[in-house]
Protein backbone atom coordinates (compact mmCIF):
# COMPACT_ATOMS: atom_id res chain seq x y z
CA UNK A 1 0.00 0.00 0.00
CA UNK A 2 1.42 3.24 -1.10
CA UNK A 3 0.86 5.68 1.44
CA UNK A 4 2.31 8.82 0.04
CA UNK A 5 -0.59 10.47 -1.41
CA UNK A 6 -2.30 10.07 1.89
CA UNK A 7 -3.53 13.44 4.20
CA UNK A 8 -4.84 13.91 7.34
CA UNK A 9 -7.86 15.50 8.21
CA UNK A 10 -10.31 16.56 10.85
CA UNK A 11 -13.93 15.17 10.29
CA UNK A 12 -16.98 17.10 12.63
CA UNK A 13 -20.00 15.25 12.73
CA UNK A 14 -23.44 16.38 11.33
CA UNK A 15 -25.57 16.36 14.41
CA UNK A 16 -23.09 16.46 16.90
CA UNK A 17 -20.91 12.88 17.50
CA UNK A 18 -22.62 9.81 19.21
CA UNK A 19 -21.12 6.25 19.32
CA UNK A 20 -23.15 4.45 16.33
CA UNK A 21 -22.58 7.98 14.44
CA UNK A 22 -18.58 7.36 14.70
CA UNK A 23 -18.87 3.45 14.49
CA UNK A 24 -20.33 4.01 11.36
CA UNK A 25 -18.38 6.84 9.99
CA UNK A 26 -15.43 4.74 11.04
CA UNK A 27 -16.54 1.52 9.04
CA UNK A 28 -16.97 4.13 5.69
CA UNK A 29 -13.66 5.45 6.10
CA UNK A 30 -11.92 1.66 6.81
CA UNK A 31 -13.54 0.93 3.68
CA UNK A 32 -12.07 3.47 1.39
CA UNK A 33 -8.86 1.87 2.82
CA UNK A 34 -8.31 5.04 5.68
CA UNK A 35 -7.31 5.18 9.04
CA UNK A 36 -8.67 6.41 12.01
CA UNK A 37 -5.70 8.17 13.79
CA UNK A 38 -7.73 9.60 16.59
CA UNK A 39 -11.88 10.62 17.97
CA UNK A 40 -12.55 13.66 18.99
CA UNK A 41 -15.35 15.56 20.48
CA UNK A 42 -16.21 16.89 17.30
CA UNK A 43 -15.05 13.72 15.06
CA UNK A 44 -12.00 11.96 14.15
CA UNK A 45 -8.83 12.68 12.75
CA UNK A 46 -8.25 10.55 9.82
CA UNK A 47 -5.21 9.77 7.23
CA UNK A 48 -7.14 9.31 3.51
CA UNK A 49 -5.94 9.21 0.08
CA UNK A 50 -6.75 12.77 -1.05
CA UNK A 51 -8.49 10.91 -3.77
CA UNK A 52 -10.72 9.78 -1.58
CA UNK A 53 -11.32 13.07 0.23
CA UNK A 54 -13.93 13.90 -1.65
CA UNK A 55 -16.43 10.76 -1.13
CA UNK A 56 -15.96 10.65 2.07
CA UNK A 57 -16.85 14.63 2.80
CA UNK A 58 -19.70 13.85 1.25
CA UNK A 59 -21.05 11.13 3.22
CA UNK A 60 -24.04 12.55 5.12
CA UNK A 61 -22.59 12.09 8.34
CA UNK A 62 -20.00 14.77 8.09
CA UNK A 63 -20.75 18.34 8.66
CA UNK A 64 -17.29 19.32 7.59
CA UNK A 65 -13.81 17.83 6.53
CA UNK A 66 -10.69 19.85 5.87
CA UNK A 67 -6.79 18.86 6.33
CA UNK A 68 -4.75 18.79 9.17
CA UNK A 69 -1.00 19.63 9.18
CA UNK A 70 0.93 19.58 12.56
CA UNK A 71 3.35 21.95 13.23
CA UNK A 72 6.89 19.82 14.03
CA UNK A 73 7.71 22.51 16.34
CA UNK A 74 4.51 22.52 17.95
CA UNK A 75 3.72 21.84 21.48
CA UNK A 76 1.56 18.95 21.67
CA UNK A 77 2.64 17.79 17.76
CA UNK A 78 4.82 14.50 19.19
CA UNK A 79 2.38 13.93 21.91
CA UNK A 80 -0.28 13.39 18.74
CA UNK A 81 2.05 11.92 16.78
CA UNK A 82 2.58 8.97 19.48
CA UNK A 83 -1.17 9.03 19.70
CA UNK A 84 -1.64 8.62 16.10
CA UNK A 85 1.29 6.05 15.80
CA UNK A 86 -0.52 4.09 18.41
CA UNK A 87 -3.75 3.73 16.62
CA UNK A 88 -2.71 3.39 13.49
CA UNK A 89 -0.32 0.27 14.51
CA UNK A 90 -4.06 -1.29 15.84
CA UNK A 91 -5.08 -0.57 12.22
CA UNK A 92 -1.96 -1.85 9.94
CA UNK A 93 0.16 -4.62 9.73
CA UNK A 94 3.87 -3.93 9.14
CA UNK A 95 4.98 -6.89 6.61
CA UNK A 96 8.83 -7.20 5.66
CA UNK A 97 9.60 -8.77 2.01
CA UNK A 98 13.32 -8.85 2.77
CA UNK A 99 14.36 -5.45 0.91
CA UNK A 100 11.67 -3.12 2.50
CA UNK A 101 8.95 -3.00 4.57
CA UNK A 102 5.57 -2.20 3.24
CA UNK A 103 2.02 -1.97 5.27
CA UNK A 104 -1.01 -3.69 4.77
CA UNK A 105 -4.47 -3.45 6.34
Amino acid sequence: MNLESYRMYLIAVRGGLTDEKSRDLQRFIRHHEGFILMVTRTGPIVALDEAKSTLVSNHPLVEFMGPVELNPRGFAARQLESIFAANLGKQVELVYDGEDSALSS
